[in-house]
């Protein structure tokens, strides 16, 4: 009888949080050719006989149009793992995918807060954000010198937050200076739909030579490879729908890592996070193109375009 109860609390406790079941190596992994051999042990996606097709994503009720040059991860205990063996610190728990192309890393997160109003779309302020966004950077640079991680010099704007209205989604892009004098190129897009919103980190290695605005026009076409199922669009919201505590400008704010401009409700679940390694600004994935044969070029046009 004994032995039945604990199976049956085992058995709970694997529907609840899968990953009590395995053991994470909480390290980053120094030496590139044993974080290339550990990185081929992950259950990677579209790596083997590429082709496009269509990742579905059930718990959001959408899904990402793949390319034929995409593969990527679509389980959470691979992505944590390789989170920690890459960068040194794991996955935030509502991670969803991670899609490596030739030149771009596309990092996707669910977050089912409820319905995103749009109303105070009007008081989302650029300047403000830009300058929120450094103060944060500037706070957390201490925990990064001293775990001898990467951190933050300067941020830009590439093309400022704006809210596509017809297509339910928030674009912006923004290049970022490194400490070791590297630039890259993050850009987000915000997907809304009703019961929540897909954010997703589009992020490419740049240089000083680089067109930053076929890269930013790359990354925000991302969201048109995002669809929600029928009754699950942002449009389909109707009275008695689950309202998220923060609108519109309080999201962009929390979605750049901006507290101070963020009112309390969906960041704060985010927040133990936020204060041990701040906004994830994700350094781009480069390296893993090189070691699976990809190449780097710089983009005539937008590298997420369908093949014909």
């Amino acid at each position: 009888m004994k032995i039945q109860k604990y199976l049956f609390l085992f058995f709970i406790a694997f529907f609840l949080n899968p990953s009590l079941t395995y053991a994470v190596d909480e390290k980053k992994i120094e030496n590139s050719d044993e974080r290339y051999e550990l990185n081929t042990t992950l259950d990677w996606k579209n790596l083997d006989n590429p082709k496009e097709h269509t990742l579905k994503i059930p718990n959001a009720n959408l899904s990402i149009d793949i390319l034929k040059s995409e593969f990527y991860l679509d389980n959470w205990k691979d992505i944590n793992q390789h989170r920690w063996w890459n960068f040194g610190e794991g996955a935030t728990s509502n991670q969803v995918a991670m899609i490596i192309g030739d030149e771009h890393s596309i990092y996707s997160y669910w977050n089912d807060d409820g319905y995103i109003k749009i109303d105070d779309w009007k008081d989302v302020n650029p300047d403000n954000l830009l300058k929120g966004m450094m103060e944060e950077q500037k706070s957390f640079r201490e925990y990064l010198e001293k775990n001898n991680l990467n951190y933050v010099t300067n941020l830009e704007w590439v093309f400022e937050p704006t809210l596509d209205k017809k297509n339910d989604v928030v674009n912006y892009s923004y290049k970022v200076t490194w400490s070791d004098g590297s630039l890259s190129l993050e850009s987000k897009s915000l997907k809304l739909g009703k019961k929540g919103h897909l954010e997703s980190a589009y992020v490419v290695m740049i240089d000083s030579n680089s067109d930053f605005k076929a890269y930013a026009d790359a990354s925000a076409e991302f969201a048109e490879f995002v669809s929600f199922n029928d009754d699950y669009r942002h449009s389909d919201y109707k009275a008695g729908d689950k309202v998220a505590a923060m609108g519109i400008g309080g999201l962009v704010a929390g979605s750049l890592g901006v507290k101070a401009l963020a009112k309390a409700g969906i960041l704060a679940k985010f927040m133990p996070f936020l204060l041990k390694f701040g906004w994830i600004l994700l350094a781009p994935l480069f390296f893993i193109g090189k070691l699976f044969g990809g190449t780097k070029s710089e983009p005539k046009s937008s590298n997420r375009k369908k093949s014909k």
